[in-house]
């Protein structure tokens, strides 16, 4: 029980941290609008993934061997890394990841960092249930699993992009201005974020149990959880639209005003609250990985 936990968490942590990199990378999806982040959160993240991954293979490689240390031998880790797509998948993540740290160090193009974090975060497609899947039905199913990766993690970093907006530049009235602008860019975006996320999230479950085990999946431990990572979206989703239709044009008829930190304070709690929801999402995805989709 210990081991199912422990790699509940090494995914919990490997998502978390690929999913933010990639997004932070990528700019949230504000294009150059986006915030400028500190090299060295992206140093520091890529290293962290890099730690994370080699535990996972560690742990992944014992359960493989039915925990027996003693058949952990040099002969059978080298088969694991070399030859199964588990193994492989987590070598190039820990090699791009080593390209991240580096490119992170010695400042190059940012369009360099952000293709190289987009393929430690794709490297996950080749782990799970996508990995699992074979032949014509597993591309697809990587394929789509990416953009399922790629668009949550715009969403998950441009949620950390405006926290930290709302935390800390919002105190005169030409901060707050620049905020709802920032908040109002990823609107155009989150749209079809939110889209690409549905579509392929529908997908993956498709390739996972076909179309004859859809719904009957629902009835199982997987299906619920998976019912309730759905409804964590949907509030996701929920605090989103208020935030586009009714928290952002509230705040900007306040700029200015002494009611200025009431729509201030609004946002906050409405950003951070979605930010939570998005963790307890990513806690969901952790668990189902783990997971038999059929009972």
């Amino acid at each position: 029980m210990m081991g199912e936990w422990a790699a509940i968490g090494l995914r919990f942590a490997a998502y978390a941290d690929l999913l933010l990199l990639a997004g932070l990378a990528l700019g949230g999806g504000l294009g150059r609008y986006a915030p400028v982040v500190d090299r060295r959160i992206m140093a520091w993240l890529a290293a962290l993934g890099a730690i994370i991954t080699i535990a996972q293979f560690g742990a992944t490689a014992l359960a493989m061997t039915g925990n027996d240390m003693a058949a952990l031998d040099r002969d059978m880790v080298r088969f694991l890394a070399l030859e199964t797509p588990m193994g492989v998948s987590h070598l190039v993540r820990v090699a791009v990841l080593g390209l991240l740290m580096i490119s992170a160090i010695v400042r190059m193009p940012r369009a360099l960092s952000g293709l190289l974090a987009v393929i430690a975060l794709a490297s996950l497609a080749w782990n799970g249930h996508a990995g699992a899947s074979e032949s014509t039905l597993g591309l697809a199913h990587r394929a789509s699993d990416v953009v399922h990766l790629v668009a949550a993690s715009l969403w998950i970093a441009a949620l950390v992009m405006f926290a930290r907006i709302l935390l800390l530049d919002c105190r005169t009235p030409e901060g707050l201005a620049s905020a709802l602008a920032t908040l109002d860019r990823f609107s155009g975006i989150g749209g079809i974020v939110v889209g690409a996320i549905v579509v392929t999230g529908i997908v993956n479950l498709l390739a996972i149990v076909g179309f004859e085990g859809f719904f009957a999946s629902f009835g199982t431990d997987y299906g619920q959880l998976l019912l309730l990572k759905i409804a964590l979206f949907g509030g996701m989703v929920g605090l989103a639209a208020l935030n586009r239709w009714r928290f952002v044009p509230g705040a900007r008829a306040m700029v200015g005003a002494k009611t200025q930190e009431v729509a201030v304070r609004l946002l906050r709690v409405a950003v951070l609250t979605e930010t939570l929801l998005g963790v307890l999402v990513l806690a969901a995805v952790a668990i189902l990985g783990t997971m038999s989709p059929v009972g």
